[in-house]
């Protein structure tokens, strides 16, 4: 069985959206006031520059990325001791809640906050994206590939089980 594997995936995925903890999202830059943009909430850069949004807003990002860091290491933990096909079964289950919370992620990002951040700010000069934003795009390929290892590997349990 490929289980090493997929926990090593499972495991670098969880490590990607931890390290989005450490770096920005994105840089929106206006006219008096330079923005970073981190999962824990908005940064300014610019001294006593007001920002325009308060801790609370940036919450829904920070639950959906502890959530997606949390799943995928129980992945990466739980995939050494599972025998079982019930246990395989499982986990793949948790692995598709995965990555519906990675893809549920991506486009809160995306769609809401940077779109009304942009909005927000007074005489915006431009949205730069750091590379924070695309860590989530590269652990979403990290869990559909493990996702899909996880899913051979339950044809092959359901296979050997056929043959007792």
């Amino acid at each position: 069985m490929s289980q090493r594997l997929q926990s090593i995936f499972f495991f670098l995925s969880a490590l990607l959206f931890a390290l989005l903890f450490f770096l920005p999202l994105a840089e929106f830059d206006a006219e008096q006031i330079n923005l970073f943009f981190y999962v824990y909430g908005m940064e300014s850069k610019t001294p006593n520059g007001v920002i325009p949004f308060s801790k609370m807003f940036s919450i829904p990002v920070l639950v959906l990325a502890i959530t997606a860091m949390l799943l995928a290491g129980y992945l990466a933990m739980s995939l050494f001791r599972a025998v079982k096909l019930s246990q395989f079964v499982k986990l793949h289950g948790i692995a598709r809640a995965s990555i519906i919370v990675t893809v549920a992620w991506i486009a809160l990002v995306f769609a809401f906050y940077i779109p009304t951040t942009e909005k927000a700010l007074v005489g915006l000069n431009g949205v730069f994206y750091k590379p924070g934003v695309f860590l989530p795009l590269v652990a979403l390929i990290l869990l559909i590939a493990a996702t899909s290892g996880l899913r051979k590997d339950i044809k092959k349990v359901r296979s050997t089980d056929r043959i007792r």
